[in-house]
């Protein structure tokens, strides 16, 4: 590996990307044989006050998180706790899916490959904060999109569930279990997790900047705790390498010690269900495994996954047959550089150097930052919607998992529809769609919802909701 034509190759495409994004910062670790064996530091932890990245900067690591969920449930199975295909109900009797057969029938491994049955249904958690016993109980009223096992469909809502599910076989949250089954072993310290107040004294966190596409400012950090078994841990990168060391010698830690056994690690990284291909050059063959995304790149087995959250961008993977990794970290959410430099460490773990330059990569992610953009001046240009225009949106609206919306006027008297946190101007728009975008981008996906009208009720769709979900009037 040559690291001096990596390092030049990761400057040169985060420069760009800075430029063109407003990327603020990040961490980049390359892991071979257990060590790591090449970092790279770009841009601030700490915009404003000029505090650098480095080794130890916390950054929220997302969806990266839910591997170490379903560690801890093959540490259950390895305790004859219960197995990867056992029916939940067994362990949690009062669970129930609006599918019948699903609910009776959802395992373990059903739940930590996405095959539910069920659409992304994240827009709930723009107003959902109960514990994740509400939240398992809300399942009970989210309508499936397509049939139980027969397609893969992203869900965090099952990762909630799968937090919940080893808190009730061991008797010990999911947080604590964390700690002493995966950090601990690793060697792992500080771990901080999302939303709970933590003595962060001597510790340097990333703060989270929003990009619009164009350029990044502060934002705030997602809090919702309740949610954390899907995407909840915050991590330094040097202690984010030694777990994936470890899962790149099958399970096994720096001390020798196993966090699973061989049967069980191997279960873990199987593939399960067909997924969509990422934007990564060479990277074909996708297939969700369990907590892992299990594809081919270059001829060569890689076992990743990605993870998106308000203001970070993280990605860590692994090529079990040449024992070597990367762990990376961006606190800029919507820009492309967290793919970028992992096509670039690829390609350097496989073929020795990086490729002259990734401009390709970049030129793309700029089309559909445009075409996105597009879409919300469209939307900006279309006619607001009033009570006396749509007398039928105003109002308020429930479902009984996503609780209520409400539509009124604000101080033009044009509507405005308000979720939680969630809050959009209405417009009917050239094609008679009514909308509201709020202007934000979640990658390259707008933040937006769309109604219809159902007689006295409204349905609504969202960008993860695959489907227009009825919302009943209240009187």
């Amino acid at each position: 590996m040559n690291d001096k034509l990596l390092t030049a190759a990761l400057g040169k495409a985060l420069r760009r990307i800075t430029h063109e994004t407003g990327l603020v910062g990040g961490v980049v670790n390359v892991i071979r044989e257990g060590k790591t064996v090449y970092t790279y530091h770009y841009g601030w932890a700490d915009r404003e006050n000029r505090v650098p990245t480095d080794q130890d900067t916390l950054f929220d690591v997302a969806s990266t998180s839910k591997a170490w969920t379903v560690m801890l449930a093959a540490q259950c199975v390895d305790e004859g706790l219960i197995g990867w295909d056992d029916p939940i109900q067994r362990v949690i009797p009062d669970f129930a899916m609006m599918d019948e057969y699903a609910g009776a029938h959802l395992s373990i491994r059903d739940m930590a490959s996405h095959r539910s049955g069920l659409p992304g249904h994240d827009f709930m958690r723009e107003k959902i904060f109960g514990d994740r016993e509400n939240l398992m109980r809300k399942l009970a009223f989210l309508e499936p999109n397509a049939g139980f096992r027969a397609k893969y469909q992203y869900n965090n809502h099952m990762f909630i569930l799968l937090g919940y599910l080893v808190e009730r076989l061991r008797g010990m949250r999911w947080e604590d279990q964390i700690l002493r089954y995966i950090a601990e072993p690793l060697g792992v310290d500080p771990i901080r997790f999302r939303g709970y107040p933590q003595d962060m004294t001597g510790i340097t966190a990333a703060l989270p900047y929003c990009s619009d596409g164009f350029r990044a400012e502060r934002c705030g950090y997602a809090t919702n705790n309740h949610s954390a078994p899907c995407g909840g841990i915050r991590i330094s990168m040097k202690n984010m390498s030694k777990w994936i060391a470890a899962m790149s010698r099958s399970g096994v830690t720096e001390s020798g010690a196993r966090l699973c056994s061989p049967q069980q690690y191997a279960e873990i990284i199987a593939p399960v269900i067909s997924s969509p291909e990422e934007d990564c050059g060479w990277l074909k063959n996708s297939s969700y495994a369990q907590g892992w995304i299990n594809a081919d790149y270059l001829g060569h087995n890689v076992i990743f996954h990605s993870g998106g959250l308000t203001g970070f961008l993280t990605q860590v993977g692994f090529l079990p047959e040449k024992d070597c990794g990367y762990a990376m970290s961006f606190n800029t959410g919507s820009m492309p550089g967290h793919r970028v430099a992992r096509a670039i460490v690829l390609d350097t773990l496989i073929r020795g150097r990086p490729e002259d330059n990734y401009d390709g990569m970049i030129d793309a992610w700029l089309r559909e930052r445009d075409k996105m953009r597009a879409r919300l001046a469209s939307n900006a240009a279309g006619t607001p919607v009033t009570a006396e225009t749509h007398p039928y949106l105003a109002g308020t609206f429930r479902h009984p998992a996503y609780e209520d919306f409400t539509i009124s006027p604000d101080a033009h008297g044009a509507l405005r529809f308000a979720y939680g946190d969630f809050s959009a101007r209405l417009v009917r728009e050239a094609d008679g769609r009514i909308t509201g975008y709020t202007g934000v981008l979640d990658g390259l996906i707008p933040a937006a919802i769309e109604l219809r009208n159902a007689g006295d009720d409204l349905l609504l769709s969202a960008p993860d909701c695959g489907q227009f979900l009825l919302f009943k009037r209240e009187a």
